[in-house]
C-alpha cells in the first residue's frame, strides 16, 4: 500500500483527531512578543481574528474550499482501483473546477510582502538589489543561453538558512514576487521544507495540497497533476506534499534528478525557487543544494552566531554559488533616508 494511498485512507475513513476535512492544518501559536514573533504567528492571529478572508483577483473564478479539497482528493486517489464497470446512468465526475489560485494583495501587503500596488519601497527596492545579484548569472536571454553549458541550473534557486526563523520563506517568497512583478518572468516556487511548510499558509491556501514528495513517491505522477497557477501573474507553485519521516532519500535519488532536470530544461525560460529547510536542522537542504545552481542563504542578523554561519555554509559543496541575505538587521540612519526617499517618491 503506497503512502498516497494510506492518505487517502486516512483522510476519507479514519477518525482524525484535534482536525476536520478542510480545516487549516497550522495551528495558532500562543501570544508572543512582537520581536519574537515570525510572520505565520501574525498570520494565525489574524485569521483567528477573523479578518484573513482571501479578496480573489479581479475577474477571477472563484475558488472555493472544496475546489482545493476535490484537486488534492483527485490526485491522491488515483492509485485507488477503479471498478470493472461504470454505471451508464451515472454521469462522469468533472475534473476539479480549476488548478488556480489567486493572490490576495491585501494579506501580502499586511505580513510586509512586496504587491504591484507600491513599486518603491524600502523592501521593493532592498529585494532588487537581491534579485539582481542572482539574474546576473542566469543564462536567460538569446545570447546567453547560447554562451551557457548544457545543463547550466544558475535559474534553479535554492533559498534556506542557518536555523529555524531566520526568515527563509519570507525571503524566498519576497524573491518570487520581485520577479514577477518587475520582470514579468515565470517563477516556479516550490515548498521543499517538508517538515515545516510554510509557503501554502502564506499564499492563504491549505496546507495538505499534494505536491513534491507525492510526486517523489508515486511513479506514475505528473509534475502538471499537483501545479497550481496564479490567474492573472506569472507565478506556478509546487506544494511540499505529503509529510515523510525524513525527505534526504528522496531529495537525493534519481527520480528527484529527473524531475528538476526536467523543470530547468524544459523551461529555460522560469526561474525555480525552492524554499529549502535550514541547513543545521536535517539533511534535506544539502541534498536539495546538490540540484540548484545558486543558494540564498539568510542569516538573522540579531540572533544568528557567525560559527552557526560557517557550520552550515562547510555543509554545502565549496564551488556553489552561495549568497548570504542578512535578515532582521537593526535600520540605521542611512538605510532609513534610503527608505523614507522612496516612502516619498511613491506618495507623489
Amino acid at each position: 500500500m503506497s503512502i498516497i494511498d494510506r492518505v487517502t485512507a486516512k483522510q476519507s475513513g479514519a477518525p482524525q483527531t484535534g482536525r476536520t476535512r478542510g480545516a487549516k492544518r497550522l495551528a495558532p501559536t500562543p501570544a508572543k512578543s512582537r520581536k519574537d514573533r515570525s510572520i505565520l504567528d501574525d498570520i494565525d492571529a489574524w485569521e483567528d481574528e477573523g479578518q484573513g478572508v482571501d479578496t480573489p483577483a479581479r475577474n477571477a473564478p472563484p475558488v472555493t474550499d472544496e475546489d482545493v479539497s476535490a484537486f488534492g482528493d483527485t490526485f491522491r486517489s488515483r492509485g485507488k482501483t477503479k471498478p470493472a464497470k461504470a454505471t451508464a446512468s451515472k454521469a462522469s465526475k468533472p475534473k476539479p473546477k480549476s488548478r488556480e489560485f489567486s493572490f490576495d494583495h491585501k494579506r501580502l501587503e499586511k505580513f510586509g510582502f512586496i504587491t504591484p500596488k507600491v513599486r518603491r519601497s524600502r523592501i521593493s527596492e532592498e529585494f532588487r538589489l537581491i534579485k539582481r545579484r542572482l539574474m546576473q548569472r542566469m543564462s536567460l536571454s538569446a545570447k546567453k543561453k547560447r554562451q551557457s553549458r548544457r545543463g547550466e541550473r544558475n535559474h534553479v534557486i535554492l533559498v534556506t538558512s542557518a536555523r529555524p526563523s531566520e526568515g527563509k520563506s519570507f525571503v524566498a517568497m519576497n524573491l518570487a514576487l520581485s520577479i514577477i512583478f518587475d520582470e514579468g518572468l515565470n517563477v516556479l516556487l516550490v515548498d521543499g521544507d517538508v517538515a515545516r511548510p510554510s509557503m501554502s499558509k502564506i499564499l492563504g491556501l491549505r496546507n495538505d495540497l499534494p505536491g513534491l514528495t507525492d510526486l517523489l513517491l508515486d511513479d506514475q505522477a505528473v509534475l502538471t497533476d499537483v501545479l497550481l497557477r496564479e490567474h492573472e501573474h506569472p507565478l506556478t507553485y509546487l506544494a511540499a506534499g505529503a509529510m515523510v519521516a525524513s525527505a534526504t532519500d528522496l531529495f537525493g535519488g534519481d527520480r528527484m534528478e529527473t524531475l528538476v532536470a526536467d523543470m530547468a530544461e524544459r523551461y529555460s525560460d522560469r526561474i525555480i525557487i525552492f524554499d529549502g529547510p535550514p541547513l543545521l536542522a536535517s539533511t534535506e537542504p544539502v541534498a536539495l543544494a546538490e540540484h540548484a545552481g545558486q543558494v540564498v542563504m539568510v542569516v538573522d542578523a540579531e540572533k544568528t552566531s557567525r560559527s552557526a554561519v560557517d557550520s552550515a555554509l562547510d555543509l554545502l559543496v565549496t564551488d556553489q554559488n552561495v549568497n548570504l541575505v542578512l535578515n532582521k538587521t537593526t535600520v540605521g540612519n542611512r538605510t532609513e533616508q534610503f527608505g523614507s526617499y522612496y516612502e516619498a517618491y511613491n506618495q507623489a
